[in-house]
């Protein structure tokens, strides 16, 4: 049923469930403001977003989610640049590459869909999928930027041992929202049942 949800969203015109696709971009949307660098996040408290945020909008939304979701990262950055102290060494050629990195996030996402059937097989096979998507994701943005920042002497031992320093920290992060995401479907799903059955029984 989940997964009918999920490939009806994506390709329906049926008003209601083009409602509930602007409702998730807006609430993804709103998360990403909130958690992503340090301008807002020092607000909230919350561990970095934006990267599982790609990957729900893989799993749930149209193609044409990456692009919004792209431009509002930049975006935010472009403000953190400009207003919100971050270096500019964390600007260069490499921030190009934030595009395939992210991308890997949301094909983990479309790859999920195919399992996201609201059991636990569903849940397992999905955050499964979050931490190999998360790998790919560290390996392309983290590389990218040792690589062709300018700011360091790339060295085989130096990128393996940066990896060790940080890769535990992203996938944390992404561990966290997973099973934020998770546990809010599995509750949806429960609430969704509970209610299918108060109907029945007024039914008979």
């Amino acid at each position: 049923m989940l997964s009918h949800t999920v490939n009806a969203i994506m390709t329906t015109n049926n008003p209601g469930l083009k409602t509930l696709a602007i409702g998730w971009v807006a609430t993804l949307s709103i998360l990403m403001l909130a958690t992503r660098g340090t301008h807002f996040a020092d607000v909230t408290s919350l561990p970095e977003a934006s990267w599982m945020i790609f990957m729900v909008a893989g799993l749930f939304l149209p193609a044409w989610s990456f692009a919004w979701f792209m431009s509002l990262a930049v975006g935010i950055d472009a403000y953190a640049f400009k207003f919100g102290g971050v270096p500019g060494t964390c600007l260069s050629v490499a921030y190009a590459m934030l595009i395939p990195a992210y991308f890997s996030m949301w094909v983990a996402g479309r790859l999920a869909k195919h399992y996201f059937n609201g059991l636990f097989s569903g849940f397992a096979m999905f955050f499964g999928f979050a931490m190999v998507g998360t790998l790919i994701c560290e390996l392309i943005s983290s590389g990218s930027y040792y690589l062709w920042s300018g700011n360091f002497e790339p060295t085989v031992a130096e990128f393996f041992n940066r990896e060790l320093q940080y890769t535990p920290a992203v996938l944390a992060s992404s561990a966290y929202w997973s099973v934020a995401f998770i546990g809010t479907t599995a509750l949806h799903r429960i609430y969704q049942q509970t209610k299918s059955r108060k109907i029945l029984s007024k039914e008979v």
